[in-house]
């Protein structure tokens, strides 16, 4: 059972040793055992710290690119330090094909942390990025010893100089003091290269439920943020301020350009949550309950089946034809189909600046208008437009008025043969143990201090919370 599926809840397996022996065991007995169940199948909790710098060692050597760095501190007897011994700290590591691909994901990252629940605590921290088919892409991994700020420093630094050193990217993240404080430390690398750090609306509405207890409020600030307009925002904002000053005063504290579309500038591409607690749930939720060199190898093995059934996908998909994602597609047809319905005034001879009336209701929550397109600036008054980066059906009424070629204005990053790119670099092969090269370093061990006993153990599975089902408005 825990061979096919190491994050098998202990309450199934207390139900399977009922069925099958007929006695219903402790929970504390049935942790134990699942414990020892990993360590037979994954290998020794201990012995696996030991491990480590040995596979970092031949991932290096078999996959041409692989970056790891290693942080350790000295063990002391007394007053002495022990020589070619040392406990693990923190450990950050990437493949090459995640990096390669990156430059053809969508310009922003989100991060996120989960804790372990093997023998020894920690957490793993995770960054994942998004192509244009809108699948979540691991790009960087970290094990660290907690969410401080030091160990965020560590992993945001090392991301910034291996990962993704390229200018103007957004990071999303929950609104954790410590991610913060290592976003805006210089040493960290992202307060340069006009790099934003903005955050996610589903950890801002459940702190504030906790401040106000107020779902009706709660609904007009998600729906402050999901609104693609200021005069939208402003609207709901004012709703909340006439409603409970306190709670608008509250929200002033938030930049609105960190969590709001409608003062991002395009930075988010739409994306006002991290989603990672689903993506590391789906990805790597088996992999919190392995040894600490296990987790690191399935992160490799994850990865490349990533690099390999996503690759394959998109070259069929090109084969039949297929020019753009699937979800770009949609919404082009659903825009093109709308803009059958509107009627465009032009507003200069360029033709590149119109007033695009609605003429029938366009099934939002909003009545219908007219908007303001400028071709030339990529703007259009609704919002959708410069916020996710496709043609709204207001752009492509206006581009068949003046049979301009609405194509040069949707994102290459929607573009198949783009999207091709993120996965043409494949994984190197991590060759059998047999023929990894011979590790002659420091032993690397546990600290003492993390070992976790039964009644330590964390729960495995999230907390769902009243954000869980969100409601996403359409303004």
């Amino acid at each position: 059972m825990v061979e096919s599926d190491p994050s098998t809840p202990i309450a199934t397996i207390i139900a399977s040793i009922k069925t099958s022996m007929g006695y219903t065991t402790s929970y504390r007995k049935a942790w134990l055992a699942k414990q020892h169940a990993i360590e037979h199948v994954y290998g020794n909790w201990e012995e696996s710290f030991n491990k480590l710098p040995c596979l970092l060692q031949a991932m290096q050597t078999f996959l041409p690119g692989f970056v790891y760095k290693l942080k350790t501190q000295p063990i002391t007897d007394g007053q002495e330090i022990r020589q070619n011994q040392q406990y693990f700290k923190r450990l950050f590591w990437t493949f090459k094909p995640c990096v390669d691909g990156f430059p053809y994901c969508k310009p922003l990252v989100q991060v996120d942390g989960t804790f372990l629940y093997g023998r020894y605590r920690g957490t793993l921290l995770v960054v994942v990025a998004q192509d244009g088919r809108n699948n979540i892409l691991p790009i960087a991994f970290a094990i660290v010893e907690g969410e401080t700020a030091d160990a965020w420093l560590f992993f945001l630094k090392n991301l910034r100089r291996h990962v993704t050193p390229q200018q103007n990217l957004c990071l999303i993240s929950d609104r954790h003091n410590s991610i913060s404080a290592a976003f805006n430390r210089p040493t960290s690398g992202w307060t340069e290269g006009q790099c934003v750090h903005v955050y996610c609306i589903r950890h801002i509405a459940q702190n504030f439920t906790r401040r106000f207890r107020d779902t009706s409020l709660k609904k007009d600030l998600v729906n402050m943020a999901y609104a693609m307009t200021e005069p939208r925002c402003n609207y709901y904002y004012n709703i909340i301020r006439e409603n409970n000053p306190q709670a608008a005063a509250w929200i002033d504290q938030i930049p609105r350009q960190q969590f709001t579309l409608a003062y991002d500038e395009g930075r988010r591409w739409g994306h006002l949550t991290t989603n990672l607690a689903e993506a590391i749930n789906s990805v790597l939720k088996k992999t919190r309950n392995l040894p600490i060199s296990s987790i690191v190898l399935a992160t490799y093995t994850r990865c490349n089946s990533f690099f390999t059934e996503r690759g394959k996908q998109i070259t069929a998909m090109i084969s039949a034809g297929h020019v753009y994602s699937e979800n770009a597609t949609k919404v082009l047809q659903d825009a093109d189909s709308k803009s059958n319905t509107h009627r465009v005034v032009e507003f200069d001879r360029n033709t590149t600046r119109f007033r695009v009336e609605e003429m029938v209701n366009p099934r939002e929550i909003r009545p219908a208008g007219k908007f303001v397109v400028r071709l030339d600036e990529r703007w259009c008054d609704c919002g959708k437009f410069q916020k996710i980066h496709l043609p709204c059906s207001h752009v492509l009424a206006a581009c068949k008025h003046a049979h301009h070629d609405f194509n040069i204005y949707i994102s290459s990053y929607y573009r198949l043969d783009v999207i091709m790119k993120v996965y043409n670099n494949m994984f190197g092969e991590l060759r059998h143990e047999e023929y990894w090269p011979p590790y002659q370093g420091t032993e690397i061990w546990p600290h003492p201090a993390t070992k976790r006993n039964a009644k330590g153990r964390p729960k495995s599975s999230r907390i769902r919370t009243e954000m869980d089902i969100m409601e996403q408005a359409h303004p």
